[in-house]
């Protein structure tokens, strides 16, 4: 799982992690109405809102990541390795 592939209604579940008021809003603003376009060769697209990603390089998106894929153990079977922005599930 890439951490663009995490959708904002599921980073915005942050209050059951204790995450709640001010930051949350912050948070919410943060992931709200971002929009994006791609360039290739001097060729732009149109703009598309972003449903499920976070602005790349960005410290804050890592933790969201982080704080989201947590508790993946719970419902996942077989075994679970978790470094950093990836993670690989496996079964011997």
């Amino acid at each position: 799982m890439l951490l663009t592939e995490v959708p904002h209604r599921r980073l915005l579940k942050l209050n059951v992690h204790g995450i709640v008021g001010k930051i949350l809003m912050w948070i919410e603003n943060w992931l709200s109405n971002r929009k994006q376009r791609v360039i290739l060769n001097g060729c732009f697209s149109e703009w598309t809102y972003v449903m499920s990603e976070e602005p790349q390089g960005s410290v804050l998106g890592q933790l969201l990541f982080v704080i989201v894929i947590n508790n993946i153990d719970d419902w996942v079977a077989g075994k679970i390795l978790k470094f950093t922005d990836d993670t690989k599930i496996y079964r011997t």
